[in-house]
């Protein structure tokens, strides 16, 4: 099905007490990459399984028959797709949209809220996605979902605070390019407040996730 950093997903089906369903196997490749290491992976996801409007993860993969670590995922339908795909060289550090897209207001207002809930889920439990890029967020119309947890991170109490406030800035990044691409964006105040407040330059000005999908939620 696809090909990451840290590993290669494929299609697979699981039968179980309830019959069989279709799923995502996804099989590490076993060594450090720009993502990190394998196992801190598969123990992010885990924690974050029960995070709202994310791939869900249906549990580790045992007995493999190589030996080879992976996770079991719930199999996203046809119908998602990318938001944008990973930088490029021109772009550095943006994602690199598809030439002439247009998105609704609704559809970006609807991405907005559903990422800040999954990403505000993570943050209440003391961890960060680590990787907050339009690459990692499939859409359809009215909702998103965030994946891809290969730089998930769990966080000492002492660190988390600091760290997630700079989660807030790729926030308002994805924000800005959000309404770069709606259309009518004039009429998506809101959205461009929350993304100045996301981009202050002082870390401690900066809103905390919580406060951010409470006021998209509203």
């Amino acid at each position: 099905l696809g090909e990451g950093a840290s590993g290669v997903i494929h299609a697979a089906g699981h039968g179980g007490p309830g019959g069989a369903s279709e799923v995502a196997v996804k099989l590490f490749k076993g060594e450090v990459t720009s993502d990190g290491w394998p196992a801190s992976e598969m123990a992010a996801s885990l924690a974050a399984a029960t995070a709202p409007h994310t791939v869900r993860v249906r549990g580790r993969l045992a007995g493999h028959p190589d030996g080879t670590d992976g996770l079991v995922l719930e199999r996203i339908g046809a119908d998602w797709r990318n938001l944008a795909g990973p930088p490029s060289f021109a772009s550095c550090t943006r994602d690199v949209y598809a030439e002439g897209l247009r998105l609704p207001q609704a559809t970006a207002r609807a991405i907005a809220r559903d990422i800040a809930a999954a990403v505000a889920h993570l943050h209440a439990r003391g961890m960060v996605h680590g990787d907050l890029y339009a690459h990692n967020i499939l859409w359809r119309p009215g909702e998103a979902l965030l994946g891809d947890f290969g730089a998930a991170a769990l966080l000492p109490q002492a660190l988390a605070p600091a760290v997630q406030r700079t989660e807030l800035r790729a926030f308002g990044c994805l924000l800005e390019e959000l309404l770069a691409h709606a259309d009518a964006a004039d009429a998506l105040a809101d959205l461009a407040a929350l993304r100045d407040a996301c981009l202050a330059d002082d870390p401690a000005a900066r809103p905390t996730m919580a406060q951010v999908h409470a006021r998209l939620a509203a």
